[in-house]
């Protein structure tokens, strides 16, 4: 029986964390063949010994791509380059190598769902958020931050909820190791100027719904430093060249890609972005510019306005 899902794993410099991303991967319960497709980026740690490890154990199911020199650091697009375009199957999807899945049936919902819903292009479910030593911090939804009523109850739905392309617009995060998504639509990434998360979710979601299933299946981890989100969060000017920045140009991207048609959603959104960006900074003045600080939640507005007027409450809160 021919595989109709892959499973992407981004390797580099994930020792410690690799084995479990694996493990979990390899031993999902389907009533499918699944593929499981490793791009080892040339770590400088253990992580290609332990691909090799999988490689070996799971002969007929593990793909491989090693490459000899590290392509990011060469400004090298290796999902674009190498990762999307060796993707055969009908479904694909995506986990990195600190991330992992905690549900062995993970695959079976979702592929069950794409399956049974031609009108849906992507599947995404709630995750945990873990520190670097796998400890548990929160769930990764409800994210409460703005005042999206609407979204939040769709969220909060036991028997999840169907959403559109706007509504992944508004939601401008998911984890990227809960989705599952038709691979014609992945392709059309190698038409972008990148391949960031970003960018892939919506690409495959576009031209049809999306379906969120609200159980954890996944561990989403923070907190390390080697990460992209974490290079840049102590550095003003990579937050603003590779978040806010970046962020921006790949949404214009998208709007210019479908002919405007989510033109208000994602103008909307880049005004949040800008938000996100002072906040970073503790700029509340240039957080009330962008004319989107009404739409924090209240206790979101009173906190960040305590902290500029009372900052000496913050420092103490640290010490503690």
């Amino acid at each position: 029986m021919a595989a109709i899902l892959t499973a992407v794993v981004l390797s580099y410099n994930h020792e410690k964390w690799l084995r479990k991303c694996l493990e979990n991967i390899c031993s999902q319960k389907t009533d499918f063949e699944y593929t499981v497709l490793v791009h080892e980026d040339c770590s400088t740690d253990g992580s290609k010994a332990i691909v090799e490890e999988f490689e070996n154990k799971y002969p007929e199911k593990i793909q491989t791509i090693y490459q000899q020199e590290n392509q990011y650091g060469q400004g090298i697009n290796a999902v674009q380059k190498f990762v999307i375009p060796a993707i055969q199957t009908k479904y694909f999807a995506i986990c990195e190598g600190d991330d992992y899945w905690c549900d062995d049936l993970k695959l079976q919902k979702q592929v069950d769902h794409l399956e049974s819903h031609p009108e849906c292009n992507l599947v995404f479910h709630n995750a945990n958020v873990v520190d670097t030593d796998g400890s548990f911090l929160k769930t990764f939804y409800p994210r409460k931050m703005w005042n999206d009523k609407d979204l939040y109850r769709a969220l909060e739905k036991p028997e999840g909820a169907d959403l559109t392309v706007e509504d992944l617009i508004r939601l401008d995060f998911t984890p990227t190791a809960s989705l599952v998504g038709r691979t014609e639509n992945l392709k059309r990434v190698l038409d972008f100027s990148t391949s960031m998360d970003l960018v892939v979710r919506l690409l495959t979601a576009y031209g049809g719904s999306v379906h969120y299933i609200n159980e954890v299946m996944s561990a989403y981890r923070t907190n390390n430093p080697k990460s992209a989100a974490g290079s840049i969060q102590n550095s003003p000017e990579r937050l603003k060249k590779y978040f806010y920045d970046r962020h921006v140009g790949l949404l214009r991207e998208y709007d210019e890609y479908t002919k405007g048609q989510y033109h208000q959603a994602i103008e909307h959104e880049i005004k949040r972005k800008e938000l996100i960006y002072y906040q970073h900074l503790n700029d509340l003045r240039g957080m009330k510019k962008t004319g989107v600080f009404g739409e924090l939640l209240p206790y979101e507005k009173l906190k960040y306005e305590v902290k500029d007027k009372l900052p000496f409450i913050v420092r103490l809160k640290r010490k503690r």
